[in-house]
Formats: structure tokens, C-alpha cells, sequence
């Protein structure tokens, strides 16, 4: 997925303004993917998909359900103990204080579900700076689980996905 976006960044600076709309969507949106399909790589590779959805009472939770799950797994002080707690304590403004960038991947991703290509895919230089900000987060997310005991191989490196 990082490398589709890759490719869509490299479309976008060199076609220019005639492709751009169109190349910074892929960036934007696949990079979004990119740390969704990570965080799930995770949690899958924790064996705690079956406690992540019970928590969250729901089978096929969205992205902020998972990261706001993942935030008080493994970085809260202090736990909620339900989906309901979770959000009353103020789990969204927690974790887009964490995670620079994820309210604009989350905001453009909704917005494309809905038919609304957003502000974000006008400009290659905001494209470029979300995709870094997926990545970082990516990044964040192996470096959390690693400091609490969990070291998680990474399946494909970012390297390895653009050069296939």
C-alpha cells in the first residue's frame, strides 16, 4: 500500500498540475490504508483482535475505534474499561495530540467514503506531508509495542514495498 502511494507521489511530481487531484488522492488515501493494515498486522500479530472487538463491541471496528483501542492498551496511564469510557475520557483529541497527521488521514479517508475529495488533495506538499505523518505513525505504533516487550517483525519494510 506505502508502495502504491509512492507511486502516486512520483506521478504527481512529475506530471504536475494536469494529474494532481487525481495522484494526491492515491497518495493520501493509500497511506491511510497503509496504517490501517499495520495496526491490524499488530493486533493480529498480538492474538488480540477477539479482546480488541469485544472491547469495542463491535465486530469490524473503524480506524479511530483501533487506534483509540491501541492507545489505551499500550500507552494510557489509565484504562478504560469500555468503548463508552474510552471516548468520554477524550480518547480522539488524545490520540491525534500522539499521532500528528491522523485527523487529516481519517477526515480524507471519510470524505472519499462519502464521495468528497477534501482540501488536502489539491496540494502535493500537504500529500507528501501526510504520507510522512502515516509513516511516522506506522513507526510509532511497532516502537510502542516494542518498549512494553512485543517485538514485532515487520512483515514488508517501507524499502522493500517500493522496491517490488
Amino acid at each position: 500500500m506505502i508502495a502504491i502511494s509512492w507511486q502516486g507521489l512520483h506521478r504527481a511530481i512529475r506530471e504536475g498540475q494536469q494529474t494532481l487531484l487525481c495522484n494526491c488522492t492515491v497518495v493520501i488515501l493509500f497511506a491511510g490504508f497503509y496504517l490501517e493494515a499495520n495496526l491490524n498486522y499488530i493486533v493480529d500479530h498480538l492474538h488480540m483482535t477477539g479482546q480488541m472487538n469485544a472491547f469495542l463491541h463491535h465486530p469490524h471496528p473503524g480506524l479511530q475505534d483501533k487506534l483509540g483501542w491501541f492507545y489505551n492498551e499500550f500507552v494510557a496511564r489509565s484504562k478504560a474499561v469500555n468503548r463508552g469510557e474510552l471516548y468520554s475520557s477524550g480518547i480522539t483529541e488524545k490520540i491525534r495530540r500522539r499521532f500528528p497527521g491522523f485527523a487529516k488521514l481519517y477526515r480524507f479517508r471519510n470524505d472519499i467514503s462519502h464521495g468528497v475529495i477534501n482540501r488536502s488533495a489539491r496540494s502535493l506538499s500537504e500529500a507528501q506531508r501526510l504520507r510522512q505523518q502515516a509513516k511516522d505513525i506506522v513507526n510509532e505504533l511497532f516502537e510502542i509495542v516494542r518498549e512494553r516487550g512485543r517485538d514485532i517483525p515487520r512483515a514488508t519494510t517501507y524499502y522493500q514495498a517500493i522496491n517490488q
